[in-house]
C-alpha cells in the first residue's frame, strides 16, 4: 500500500507533536510514559519552591512537584501537588520536607517514610516539614559568636575606660605620691631596725644578767627538789585528811535536808496541810475578813446598846450580870426585820444561783435601783442568824427594820423590841 503525500505529512505532524509534548513534559521532569500517584502537602511558606522541583527519597529521585497553588479556604496556605512514581509505595505517617539541595539555595522535597504498616492512597495528604534555609542556619551558628563578640567589645571598652581614668594626670600624681610614701615607710623601717640594733647592743649586758638569773633560779629549783617533794607530800596528807572528814556524807545530809524542805514547800504550795490551806485557801481569808467585820459590827452595837449585853446596878444585891444577849423575845406585831442582800441598777432574777441557800428573797424598786431583801422576821436573833449566813455570799449585807411596813432606825426598833 502506497502512502500518499498527505498521509506522510499527517504522520510526520503527529510524530512531531508527540515529540514536542514528550519534550516539554521531559523538561518539566514528567515522564508521560510512566504512571504516577498524586499526593498533596500543605505549607505556610514554601520558601521559593517551584513546580518541577525534584522529590527525592534518600537522595534518589522518585517524583516531582507538579503544581503549587493557594488553598481554597483563603487562609493563605499553599498546597503543593506532588507526583510520585507508582513503584514507590508510601506508608502512613510519611512527611514531605522542603530542604535546600545546595549552597545556592536550590530547593528539593525530601520524603521521610513513616513506620506504619498501612499504605497511603493516591490524593492523600502528607504531613509537611520545612528546613531552615542557608541564611537561617548561618545566622543560628553566628548568633552566639556575635553575642560573645559584643560582650568582649563591651569588656574591652570598660577596661579602656578604667585605664584612661587611671592614667590621667591626677591618678599619675596619686601613684607618684604612693611611691613616695612607700619610700618614706622603707626609710622609717631602716631607722627602726637601726634603733633596735642599738637597744640590743646597749642592753646586751642586762640580757646576759637575766639569763644568768634564770640559770640560778633553775639551779635553786633543782637543789630544793626534795623540799618541793615534801611540800607535795604535805598537800597529799591534807587532801587525805579532808577525805576522812566524810564531806560526801555531810553534803548528802545537806542535800537530804534541802530535799525535805522542798517537799514541805511543795506541800504548802499545793494546799496540803494546815499551813498550805492557810496560805492558799482564799475562803479562809474571806472568813477571817467576815469574822472581823461581824466583830466590828458587834462592838459598834455593844457601844451603842450596852444594856442589851450587860445589866448592872449601883447596888449589888447578889444578882448575876448577864453578858449575853437577851433570849429571843417576840416584839410587837408592828416591828419586823429584814436583811438587805444587795442593790443593783439592773434587775436580778430571783432564781439566780447567787441567792442559793436563802429561803425567800424579795425584790423592791426605789427610783432606778433594785433592792433584794429576805423575808420579814419579827425575831431579832433569827434575823441576825440569817444575816450571818448571808454575809458569806453578800459581804455588804445589813439589817433593816420596819414598823407597820415603814422603815425605821435599827436602834429604835430594838428599843421597841424590848418593851
Amino acid at each position: 500500500m502506497k502512502l500518499t503525500k498527505t498521509s506522510k505529512i499527517g504522520i510526520l505532524v503527529v510524530l512531531c507533536l508527540t515529540l514536542l509534548i514528550w519534550g516539554i513534559n521531559f523538561l518539566k521532569g514528567r515522564d508521560i510514559f510512566r504512571t504516577e500517584k498524586v499526593f498533596y502537602a500543605r505549607y505556610k511558606n514554601v520558601g521559593g519552591l517551584a513546580a518541577t522541583t525534584l522529590v527525592t527519597l534518600n537522595g534518589l529521585k522518585i517524583g516531582y512537584v507538579r503544581e503549587i497553588y493557594f488553598a481554597e479556604d483563603l487562609s493563605g496556605d499553599l498546597i503543593v501537588k506532588i507526583a510520585i512514581h507508582n513503584n514507590f509505595p508510601l506508608p502512613e505517617g510519611t512527611s514531605a520536607q522542603i530542604a535546600s539541595s545546595d549552597l545556592l539555595g536550590s530547593k528539593v522535597v525530601k520524603i521521610n517514610l513513616g513506620k506504619s504498616a498501612k499504605l497511603l492512597h493516591a490524593n492523600d495528604t502528607l504531613s509537611s516539614q520545612m528546613d531552615a534555609d542557608i541564611m537561617q542556619q548561618v545566622n543560628e551558628q553566628i548568633a552566639p559568636i556575635k553575642a560573645k563578640a559584643e560582650r568582649l567589645i563591651e569588656n574591652l571598652d570598660s577596661i579602656v575606660g578604667a585605664a584612661s581614668k587611671i592614667l590621667n594626670s591626677e591618678s599619675q600624681r596619686n601613684i607618684t605620691g604612693s611611691f613616695r610614701q612607700i619610700n618614706l615607710t622603707m626609710t622609717n623601717l631602716e631607722k627602726i631596725s637601726a634603733n633596735l640594733n642599738d637597744v640590743i647592743t646597749g642592753q646586751k649586758k642586762n640580757l646576759g644578767l637575766t639569763i644568768s638569773n634564770l640559770s640560778e633560779i633553775t639551779g635553786n629549783l633543782k637543789d630544793n627538789s626534795g623540799k618541793l617533794g615534801h611540800i607535795v607530800d604535805n598537800f597529799s596528807t591534807i587532801s587525805d585528811s579532808l577525805t576522812k572528814l566524810q564531806l560526801n556524807n555531810t553534803i548528802n545530809r545537806i542535800n537530804g535536808t534541802v530535799s525535805n524542805l522542798s517537799t514541805v514547800l511543795s506541800k504548802i504550795d499545793t494546799a496540803n496541810g494546815t499551813l498550805g490551806l492557810l496560805i492558799n485557801d482564799s475562803r479562809l481569808y474571806q472568813n477571817i475578813n467576815y469574822t472581823t467585820e461581824n466583830l466590828n459590827r458587834l462592838l459598834v452595837d455593844f457601844r451603842q446598846n450596852p444594856k442589851r449585853y450587860v445589866h448592872f446596878s449601883a447596888i449589888d444585891f447578889g444578882r448575876e450580870i448577864n453578858a449575853t444577849p437577851p433570849s429571843e423575845t417576840q416584839s410587837s406585831d408592828n416591828v419586823t426585820f429584814r436583811v438587805q442582800l444587795l442593790s443593783s441598777s439592773t434587775p436580778v432574777s430571783l432564781t439566780s444561783p447567787v441567792f442559793k441557800g436563802l429561803e425567800e428573797v424579795f425584790e423592791s424598786k426605789s427610783g432606778d435601783k433594785y433592792y433584794y431583801l429576805t423575808a420579814a422576821e419579827s425575831s431579832y436573833n433569827k434575823v441576825r442568824t440569817i444575816l450571818n449566813k448571808a454575809q458569806g455570799a453578800f459581804p455588804e449585807a445589813f439589817l433593816k427594820s420596819y414598823k407597820n411596813g415603814k422603815e425605821i432606825s435599827l436602834k429604835k426598833a430594838l428599843k421597841m423590841n424590848k418593851k
